[in-house]
């Protein structure tokens, strides 16, 4: 009586791959699916530095308790200095509300969401390139948000179409949101030079528009500090921005869902409020963010030696790089020969192996 009218929700492709790349009994699968490491075996591959942390964090035996609503305050402040480099400006006068989300998605969509109230006009239009990952499109409408396209992929150059990304931003009105991707583009891997960056910036910057970078692979393309060039050119350049992270990949915590979403205010004077909106957001969802995953990255972080440790993820694109290569060799072998390298994350797209 209650859900006899329910239909079934839109198919999700990747959620349909798992499924079958899991029912294959075939032992030379090669599941492309999901983006998680592995090792030579097809085991999960922990990194080293994040064993020391789990030894470290059993012997601390901080319990299970909740974790504030907003999340770690020391967790947050090292996600921040990672995302925007410890001597970011924003850190000079405290322009930064930040707060503890679910992975990346669980930061996309509260910013979303929190968008969506904080918007003057009855519609707050929110630009996408196509294609993308899947899930930004669908999350803006659970937000109420409407969306519109423009094209980030150019199929001749296997890069960004770079003159519709800047005509798409000429045309959009003032106040308008463009979610963009740090770093290895998902699923194109066409990432943006930082020429580009830089040019991108200016427009943006010119026409009042409002970017929501969504870093989920940093430290996976160029390492960490190569990775931030957009988020970080952004914010010197003075602008209100939201930034959504996540520390899956570059930590190897998939199921551990330990993100953050940083929103950079024009004034000290609007980071409370905006810190409050999040809080109540938080609240009314989930009420507080899974605290393992976050305080594994925390004590990392807190650690110079850790950190040190950390920042040398790179090597893990390195062993797909040569992964890959063999695979597409294979392929060629295989009378396949269209497949090529190209990028720095690891997608495949149209007819190309994208590396991170």
């Amino acid at each position: 009586m209650f859900f006899d009218t329910v239909e079934p929700g839109p198919v999700d492709v990747m959620y349909g791959l798992k499924i079958a790349a899991d029912e294959d009994k075939s032992p030379l699968k090669v599941d492309l699916g999901v983006g998680v490491y592995r090792n030579e075996l097809g085991n999960y591959n922990e990194m080293s530095v994040l064993r020391k942390a789990k030894d470290e964090l059993h012997a601390l035996n901080p319990g299970h308790d909740y974790e504030v609503t907003t999340g770690n305050s020391r967790y947050l402040a090292n996600a921040a200095k990672v995302a925007f480099g410890g001597d970011s400006s924003v850190f000079d006068r405290e322009k930064i509300a930040s707060v503890q989300t679910i992975s990346g998605t669980g930061a996309v969509h509260v910013a979303l969401m929190l968008l969506a109230r904080s918007s003057k006009e009855n519609s707050r239009q929110v630009y996408i390139g196509t294609p993308t990952w899947g899930n930004y499109v669908p999350m803006c409408r659970l937000a109420g948000l409407d969306t519109k396209t423009y094209t980030h992929y150019n199929p001749l150059t296997g890069g960004v179409d770079f003159e519709s990304v800047i005509d798409a931003v000429r045309t959009a009105d003032e106040g308008s949101i463009f979610i963009l991707q740090g770093c290895c583009h998902n699923p194109t891997a066409a990432d943006f030079s930082k020429e580009q960056w830089q040019a991108l910036a200016a427009e943006m910057k010119n026409r009042h528009l409002l970017p929501l970078l969504d870093i989920a692979y940093q430290g996976l393309g160029h390492g960490i500090e190569e990775d931030s060039y957009g988020v970080r050119h952004f914010a010197q350049m003075g602008f209100e921005m939201i930034v959504c992270q996540s520390f899956s990949k570059n930590f190897g915590l998939y199921g551990e869902r330990a993100g953050a979403c940083h929103v950079i205010c024009a004034s000290e004077t609007h980071v409370q409020p905006v810190h409050d909106q999040l809080r109540c957001l938080i609240r009314w969802e989930f009420s507080s963010s899974p605290a393992y995953g976050s305080r594994l990255v925390d004590l990392v972080l807190s650690d110079s030696s850790k950190q040190a440790e950390w920042y040398v993820v790179s090597y893990l694109s390195l062993n797909i790089f040569i992964f890959f290569d063999s695979k597409t060799s294979k392929l060629k072998q295989s009378g396949i020969p269209n497949y090529t390298l190209l990028g720095t994350v690891l997608f495949l797209f149209e007819n190309h192996f994208s590396i991170f």
